[in-house]
């Protein structure tokens, strides 16, 4: 009983972290919240518009230009290193090597782009894998 137990807090831990380290928003419901700036000023994009929201970074300022409002947005995530129970190594088979990390850190890049006509978004699009 006390191994089941254990079990089920060991499989609901590991659904909560996964839940925890994927993105907030999934890809429709980010289209979504950035179509509701359609029809907002620039100024008024760039005071409400909220990456972390989204699951993004800021990688720099925001862009403006005369047509364009850009984000350049970055989404770190974590890709663990799979690790080999006992590996062959011959003589000294079964003997820990030591690797200074458990995962490999990457930052996707993703750029969001809100048209602009007299300052007034018109559309936006997105550009990137991570998008």
């Amino acid at each position: 009983m006390n191994f089941k137990m254990t079990l089920s807090q060991c499989a609901l831990a590991s659904v909560l972290f996964g839940c925890a380290s994927t993105p907030v928003m999934n890809a429709t419901e980010r289209e979504k919240y950035l179509a509701q700036f359609v029809g907002q000023s620039s100024s008024y994009i760039q005071s409400h518009l909220d990456l972390a929201k989204l699951g993004y970074q800021n990688a720099t300022a925001p862009f403006v230009q005369q047509n364009t409002l850009s984000y350049t947005v970055i989404r770190p995530i974590s890709i663990p290193i799979p690790m080999a129970q006992n590996p062959a190594l011959g003589a000294g088979a079964g003997t820990a090597v030591p690797i200074p990390t458990q995962s490999y850190d990457v930052s996707l890049q993703c750029e969001i782009r809100f048209q602009l006509q007299n300052q007034i978004a018109t559309a936006v699009q997105l550009s990137g894998r991570t998008c």
